[in-house]
């Protein structure tokens, strides 16, 4: 089975090389058109793309407000936000798909000006797509349907670029236990703390203030973060697995695709909390807070 994803992989790339040069160089060598700020937002604003990857065939339709609603070929359905940054990139976050992380791409109109060629920020090819004026599929009801009247598309380009940068808070002690033990004494500072908690399997953070720390794809396996504060810190894909959160503040804090399996999470306030994906098996939720939490797509939390 894993041979054969493996060749269907190989071939949906060749399909799309036939279609489209594979780097962005090589688009706008064969005469391809990079489109600027302005032309990506009339070209988006109101209308729908169709866009085909090796791993995502679907119709999405960009709203002039800001919001996006898609639909791939098994009926699976999503919305999000777009933006577009002054560098010339289109920029997609979807709630679910994708993990809810912010993708930006390069995009170039062939001369016959009816193929769209999205490209990642590396260069490489990853879409191809096509545009159709308005809403084709009728997919802007969903996006009221799931969305509030506040938009957050400028916000969405700042987020790309400030993604894995710590942010300063108070001071806080740590101590790790994986290997040498290394200490943090009370006066080193948050920014220090914060750093160290990129990459702490089993480290001694009981009690920390992380509020609204940047840890995305933190490895914190086995670390003990009892009663720490991680109130709207961004944990997406964090591997805390046989993490201690016992009594943690995690309300409204980013988790989605986390790695959770096996955590203490007994007592934990998780309400408001993003949980889309996250992994959840054999988690001790004993008299957690999971009031207003997005659950959608999780696994082995019991509903």
């Amino acid at each position: 089975m894993k041979y054969l994803r493996g060749v269907l992989v190989v071939l949906a790339i060749i399909t799309l090389a036939g279609c489209s040069s594979l780097t962005l160089k090589g688009s706008r060598q064969a005469g391809g058109k990079h489109l600027n700020t302005r032309e990506l937002f009339d070209l988006v604003s109101g209308n729908t793309l169709k866009l085909t990857s090796y791993d995502f065939d679907g119709t999405v339709y960009f709203s002039e407000q800001g919001g996006i609603s898609g639909i791939d070929n098994e009926g699976m359905t999503d919305t999000g936000r777009w933006d577009i940054k002054d560098s010339e990139q289109l920029c997609l976050k979807f709630r679910t798909w994708y993990y809810g992380d912010i993708r930006c791409y390069s995009v170039v109109m062939d001369n016959n000006r009816n193929l769209l060629s999205f490209f990642t920020p590396n260069g490489a090819a990853y879409y191809n797509g096509s545009v159709s004026d308005g809403d084709v599929l009728g997919l802007e009801q969903e996006i009221s349907r799931t969305q509030s009247s506040s938009y957050v598309r400028k916000k969405l380009a700042a987020e790309d670029d400030t993604d894995t940068q710590p942010r300063e808070s108070s001071n806080m002690p740590a101590t790790t236990q994986s290997g040498a033990a290394r200490t943090a004494s009370a006066v080193e500072t948050s920014s220090a703390v914060r750093q160290l908690a990129q990459k702490c399997n089993g480290c001694n953070l009981s009690g920390a203030d992380l509020k609204e720390a940047v840890l995305v794809r933190a490895e914190l396996e086995g670390a003990d973060l009892s009663g720490a504060d991680l109130r709207y810190a961004n944990l997406r894909r964090a591997r805390l697995a046989g993490a201690n959160l016992n009594g943690a503040r995690l309300n409204h804090a980013n988790l989605p695709g986390a790695d959770l399996r096996g955590c203490n999470l007994r007592n934990a306030d998780l309400s408001g909390a993003n949980l889309l994906l996250a992994d959840f098996t054999d988690a001790d939720l004993t008299g957690a807070d999971l009031a207003g939490a997005h659950t959608e797509n999780t696994i082995g939390l019991a509903r």
